[in-house]
């Protein structure tokens, strides 16, 4: 039911519970849609037009905490909608401050906002930030807040204490934006985890090529700078699938997560 505590499965679970650092994870959607019009979003595929529920989402979540026998070891907000925007503002602030009085630890994912919360409580705080360059927003994130914005709030946030995540996904091939990796992650690399993930719905990201070089560069650059890193296994897959797995199968027994 939207608004309720749920188990996320696949590529969702998987970025909840590398970025909450635990097995049982749940996640909340405060609403159904997004604002932010993202082309290359997959919520895109689903819906467009924002639904809120019917029933505060703190309310419900409330009363499936008063049922369970054991309380989650995280929640992330949200997988369907972008919790800080000004439609969600409210119903994301007051379950925020439900789940901290419960003591759970909270990770969010926006594009428009954060949480001041979470500069003294266990929020880990995330902006999905995939280009430096104002005019790829404009074309791929046309109602996103801007790009230097979003860098500015986190590193703002992880200056004063909070534990403040990026999610370098969906990353672009050259086919769909040119840019260069490194001057993206120079810009980056104060925040505490990155997740990186290929680019999807796009026949222009049909390049495994490309990702095998990027996630190297990627890996390399995130132990050289001591950043806690995770590449999506779908990403990994698709790599895999090409002629450079033999490559790939070599590096994965390497640990891709810094401590």
């Amino acid at each position: 039911m939207l608004g309720e505590l749920y188990q996320p499965k696949g590529k969702a679970l998987e970025t909840a519970q590398t970025v909450l650092e635990c097995k049982e994870v749940y996640a909340c959607n405060v609403a159904w849609g997004c604002d932010n019009k993202c082309t290359y979003c997959y919520g895109r595929f689903r819906t467009c037009e924002m639904r809120l529920p019917s029933t505060r989402p703190v309310v419900l979540v409330f009363n499936q905490l008063l049922e369970m026998v054991t309380k989650p070891k995280g929640v992330f907000l949200s997988f369907h909608t972008d919790p800080f925007l000004s439609k969600n503002l409210y119903n994301t602030s007051i379950l925020i401050q439900e789940l901290i009085r419960w003591k759970i630890p909270i990770a969010t994912l926006s594009k428009m906002g954060s949480s001041s919360c979470g500069i003294i409580h266990d929020i880990r705080t995330g902006m999905t930030i995939v280009s430096d360059n104002e005019a790829f927003r404009e074309k791929y994130e046309p109602r996103a807040t801007p790009i230097d914005f979003r860098i500015s709030q986190l590193r703002d946030l992880h200056k004063l204490g909070a534990y403040t995540w990026i999610s370098l996904e969906p990353y672009p091939t050259p086919a769909i934006w040119k840019q260069d990796l490194k001057t993206l992650l120079d810009k980056i690399n104060f925040v505490d985890f990155i997740i990186m993930g290929k680019w999807n719905y796009d026949k222009r990201a049909n390049d495994p090529a490309f990702y095998k070089r990027a996630v190297e560069e990627f890996v390399d650059y995130c132990k050289s700078h001591g950043i806690r890193h995770h590449v999506k296994s779908d990403t990994i897959k698709f790599i895999e699938s090409s002629k450079f797995s033999r490559e790939l199968e070599r590096r994965r027994q390497m640990p891709w997560n810094v401590n």
